[in-house]
């Protein structure tokens, strides 16, 4: 399997190295289509036989079975539809860009009229597979909170509430999914995995804490239905090149590349 990998920062390197240390399976690295040319060769990737550009028909015109978006919410807006309608299945990183429905729309009806697949990692939260199950019954709610650190919070619409001194956790934040993605964009990719696996935008609910009591960020969630009852408690490592990116972020898409070379599949 050839991998056409879009965007060249934390993930995307990430997943270079996993699939030159044969981490990812057998899938090979074809090309990788990136912003600043001279900034992604001094990485030495080029070393490896690996075609890197700038030039995005260039990219599109490589032998590539799969692309992998690691570019960002317009990284994956300008590229998808255009690898979806050019018949290649695509995994997408930055999928927080699903909360705009027009988007939304038009890449769900590329994929259709062109047999392939748009596919989303479980991210930073994981249990995507047991809310889209409880999904196919009646799901009555699903409840995700989210605890930052005070200074995780900073440059957020939440700045002037997280930064007080605080000795307890505060919520500042309590809505729906669709909300949360407009206010708080640095949380999106999770919102919109969760959101896309169960109920929607409009009936998952988020809430969000300053909480000086936590190092990491953490996650809860909680969802309830026919099935029965959910519960999952994560706490997430930052990886260790950005600690803005949480370390299971980068792993599930190493995972999910994984899976797509598989002939036994656990937990699809």
């Amino acid at each position: 399997m050839r991998i056409g990998l879009i965007g060249f920062g934390t993930i995307g390197r990430a997943v270079a190295r996993a699939i030159d240390e044969r981490r990812a399976g057998t899938a090979e690295l074809a090309a990788v289509l990136v912003r600043d040319l001279d900034k992604a060769r001094a990485t030495g990737i080029t070393e490896h036989g690996v075609m890197i550009t700038a030039d995005p028909d260039e990219f599109f015109a490589a032998e590539i079975d799969v692309v992998v978006e690691a570019a960002g919410h317009s990284g994956l807006k300008q590229y998808c539809a255009r690898a979806l309608r050019g018949g290649l299945d695509v995994l997408a990183v930055s999928v927080g860009a699903f909360a705009d429905d027009d988007f939304s729309s038009s890449v769900r009806r590329a994929a259709e009229e062109n047999g392939c697949r748009l596919l989303v990692p479980s991210g930073a939260l994981g249990a995507l597979d047991a809310v889209a199950a409880a999904a196919v019954g009646a799901l009555d709610q699903v409840v995700l909170v989210a605890r930052k650190p005070p200074a995780a919070w900073k440059g957020t619409p939440a700045e002037d509430v997280a930064l007080r001194a605080v000795t307890e956790p505060v919520c500042f934040y309590e809505g729906r999914a669709r909300e949360a993605a407009k206010l708080f964009p640095q949380n999106v990719n999770v919102v919109a995995a969760l959101s896309l696996a169960g109920i929607g935008f409009d009936r998952t609910i988020i809430k969000m804490y300053s909480d000086p009591s936590v190092k990491h960020n953490t996650f809860e969630l909680h969802a309830a239905g026919e099935f029965g009852e959910l519960r999952l408690d994560l706490k997430n490592k930052p990886y260790p090149e950005n600690p803005k990116t949480g370390h299971l972020v980068v792993m599930s898409v190493i995972r999910a590349i994984r899976r797509l070379q598989e002939s036994v599949i656990v937990g699809w």
